[in-house]
């Protein structure tokens, strides 16, 4: 491989890994508090309060040693 920044051929690819994690908005969990208050439903606040949504998204990046420069391969 050849770096297309400074054209050297010291590259190294990697595989990057990015994992994302989404909670629960404020309008989730006043949802939630409520619902709970209403039925004393303790039993449906627990799993509420636990959720969350993971993402793991991974990509193949070359790296050069010589300047820095980053870029992805598909």
């Amino acid at each position: 491989m050849v770096c297309p920044k400074c054209k050297s051929q010291n590259v190294v690819t990697q595989v990057v890994t990015e994992v994302k994690t989404k909670r629960r908005g404020c309008l989730g969990w006043l949802f939630w508090i409520i619902l709970a208050i209403c039925t004393f439903g303790l039993i449906l606040i627990i799993p509420a309060a636990t959720n969350t949504k993971t993402k793991t998204i991974q990509h193949t990046e070359c790296v050069c040693q010589c300047c820095g420069h980053r870029w992805r391969i598909r």
